[in-house]
């Protein structure tokens, strides 16, 4: 037993127990919190014994505790038959959050799953963690979506850990999987994304690409070889191997002797595969062509699978074809007994249960855009999602070469009911507007969108509280967002009601707004858009006699800042960092903090940001925080701002000197690089396909392109059709719902 597995609870608690398959769980708390555990215990005793029938192995234990503290860091350890919590997150508090709710249960079966994983079967060393982590993160989601299958759970694995995984190399320090630690220090760091998040895509890829039951038959089999033992990853992808071995459907592989070789080019590679289809339409073949998201050179063992026009089958997710680790390979369709003629589609990777990035050429995605106006519920869901997310490494290293087709893709969405494309749809068009934003085509942007977006909004915020399930609730923020930033009339007034509500009729979201308690950040901040003078000034008057330690104080200093009006900006900042910082809302620390953040989060009011340090730079330059505040934003100047910025540098360059004035770190250099580095992708973006979005968004918004488009979405056979008798029937209701 590894040592760190020992653990001791020294307590006054009392608990609730229930004995099943003569294992008995208990939940211990404080006398008075004993009842607010059942919902806990019900969960995990549903989730030993699915573990137990999953892996064919059984809970070792004849006890096993979950223990609720009080707790200040970490949420969750997963001692050996004594697990202890954060409280919040094992006993019931009735919460209106669906999602958390939710994810309070995935937690709990992710330090059950290491009862198996990490306690059972031990890594030798901490190189390997993501051994522990990774299985135990992917696993508590697949017992979690065996157990609810209502709840959708595996589009929650894909929003809140593997979109996290793709995005891992923008934020962390990169690394393998594998990665020898040594000192405390180094043994710490591992705990992070990579071990976590990522480790589980990786096991998720395999599951499926060895088939589901083949991969869990490798799975028993190194638990029962090296139980009460301790392993190297060599353990479990020789088991793995074994398994697939003995699986008749992979006999004529090629690979089947290769899977050690196979997941070490995972498990040892530090950044992720981009893999580029490119199909040659007159010999009809495919040229696959494989680079790290990054500029080094590391190559994987791929596992692909398709899906065509004439073969749409998107339900089997095995490997159809190994692409090797070298950076180009070309074969047939005749190899990879593909049904595909010239004009077909072709996607790759079957709901996207790969852990990698698909490229296709021009021509192919045209394809699949007509597929989706005509009707699009013949592509899985999941891979309408990944459309848009495989995408965004282009996008915003504006490497794509059209922006026609990408908009092409857009134009389904007015008839996507489905909502897990929209949470990746969501971020590519907040990528445009932010750096549409101030141009010629912005206008027509927000047209375009909001005609996109009005069908959803409508169904999402008029749905019967009865009906709400927690892939809407997360999604809600995605779309009311959306439909607010493009001025949707009905988002607009609907936020705008809600804040008022909130400030100044005391409402309670958690108890009066139950499914939008989760959303209501985005609420806020949209609705104060809409305030009258009046009103943003009794929402001021409020903040400044609002005890700030109150959720109500976070609120609105969360809020006010979204304002696009630039006098009610300025007086927004006169109040949390103004003169001497007179109404002592935050301390200097935390005032610099907000004004970068709402810089950062608020495009439309960067200038009127700028203006207000010019005039009060002087004050602000006294907080020993604030150059580091300078340096920040220093990186969002645009080149046509430059002279302004160098005017502002030199000034406060002359007074810090002047006076003497300490910070945390030196003023940026006004030639530094670093200056105007954040905005620099989106000058060159503009750049490159402003006048070609212009130009896109003039025909199809035309009044004779509308009338075709309008033609073409109501033809026979238009599985994306709906009546706008139906869209106006709709407005209308919504229109009634909130008052407008």
């Amino acid at each position: 037993m590894s040592t760190y597995l020992v653990a001791f609870v020294i307590s006054n608690f009392d608990h609730i127990s229930e004995t099943y398959r003569g294992v008995t769980q208990s939940i211990y708390s404080s006398p008075t919190s004993k009842d607010k555990g059942r919902s806990a215990l019900k969960n995990v005793v549903l989730t030993v014994a699915a573990l137990e029938d999953y892996f064919g192995v059984s809970y070792m234990l004849p006890k096993l505790d979950h223990v609720a503290l009080k707790k200040n860091q970490g949420v969750a350890m997963e001692n050996w038959g004594l697990i202890t919590f954060r409280d919040d997150s094992l006993l019931s508090q009735d919460d209106a959050d669906k999602h958390k709710t939710l994810k309070h249960k995935v937690m709990q079966n992710h330090e059950i799953s290491h009862q198996w994983f990490g306690n059972l079967v031990s890594p030798e060393w901490w190189s390997y963690v993501w051994m522990n982590e990774g299985l135990a993160t992917y696993f508590s989601y697949v017992i979690t979506d065996l157990l609810h299958p209502e709840d959708n759970v595996m589009e929650i694995f894909n929003r809140d850990e593997a979109e996290h995984a793709y995005s891992y190399s923008s934020f962390f320090d990169v690394r393998p999987m594998t990665y020898y630690v040594e000192t405390e220090s180094e043994i710490m760091k591992v705990f992070d994304i990579i071990s976590y998040k990522r480790a589980a895509c990786v096991i998720k890829m395999f599951h499926h690409a060895f088939h589901q039951k083949t991969f869990v038959q490798g799975i028993n089999r190194y638990l029962k070889t090296f139980q009460y033992s301790v392993v190297s990853e060599m353990d479990l992808f020789n088991s793995i191997q074994v398994a697939v071995l003995e699986d008749p459907r992979f006999q004529d592989q090629h690979w089947k002797h290769l899977v050690r070789h196979i997941m070490l080019s995972w498990t040892h590679s530090e950044w992720l595969p981009i893999v580029s289809i490119i199909r040659n339409y007159e010999n009809n073949t495919i040229t696959l062509r494989q680079r790290s998201i990054h500029s080094k050179t590391e190559h994987w063992w791929i596992p692909l699978n398709f899906a065509t026009t004439q073969s749409p089958s998107f339900e089997q997710t095995h490997v159809e074809f190994f692409m090797p680790p070298v950076m180009e390979h070309t074969v047939t369709v005749e190899e990879l007994r593909l049904q595909l003629a010239g004009r077909d589609w072709l996607i790759v990777n079957k709901q996207q249960t790969g852990f990698y990035h698909v490229l296709y050429d021009t021509d192919n995605l045209h394809a699949i855009a007509r597929q989706l106006q005509s009707n699009h519920s013949v592509i899985h869901a999941m891979n309408r999602a990944s459309l848009f997310q495989d995408l965004a490494p282009l996008i915003e290293r504006n490497e794509f070469e059209s922006v026609d087709v990408l908009f092409e893709l857009f134009k389904y969405l007015e008839f996507e009911d489905d909502l897990t494309p929209w949470s990746q749809v969501a971020n590519t068009i907040e990528f445009f507007d932010n750096n549409l934003y101030g141009t010629t085509a912005y206008s027509l942007f927000k047209q375009y969108v909001r005609r996109l977006v009005t069908p959803t909004f409508l169904r999402l915020f008029h749905k019967d509280k009865t009906e709400v399930v927690t892939m809407d609730i997360l999604v809600r923020t995605d779309i009311l967002n959306m439909a607010c930033r493009v001025d949707m009339p009905e988002c607009l007034d609907y936020t705008h009601r809600l804040v008022l509500e909130y400030v100044f009729k005391n409402i309670n979201f958690e108890s009066d707004y139950p499914d939008y308690y989760a959303i209501h950040d985005t609420i806020l901040c949209m609705g104060v858009r809409q305030l009258s003078d009046e009103e943003f000034q009794k929402l001021i008057d409020l903040l400044i006699v609002t005890d700030p330690n109150t959720a109500m104080h976070d609120d609105m200093i969360y809020s006010l800042r979204c304002t696009r009006n630039h006098r009610r900006m300025h007086h927004y900042l006169n109040v949390l960092v103004g003169e001497n910082f007179t109404y002592n809302l935050l301390n200097e620390r935390e005032s610099m903090f907000y004004l970068a953040y709402a810089f950062k989060s608020n495009v439309a009011s960067r200038s009127s940001i700028w203006h207000f340090i010019n005039q009060n730079y002087k004050q602000l330059a006294r907080s020993p925080h604030f150059v580091t505040l300078f340096n920040d934003i220093a990186e969002f100047v645009p080149e046509r701002q430059r002279p302004y910025f160098a005017t502002l540098h030199r000034n406060i360059d002359a007074y810090l000197r002047a006076e003497h004035l300490s910070s945390k770190e030196p003023l940026i250099p006004v030639d530094s690089r670093r200056v105007g580095k954040k905005i620099r992708n989106s000058e060159e973006f503009l750049d490159k396909f402003e006048h070609q979005i212009h130009k896109w968004l003039l025909k199809e918004l035309s009044p004779a392109g509308s009338d075709d488009t309008y033609a073409a979405s109501f033809s026979v056979g238009n599985g994306s059709a709906r009546p706008t008798s139906l869209l106006s029937a709709a407005g209308n209701i919504v229109r009634s719902a909130i008052g407008v």
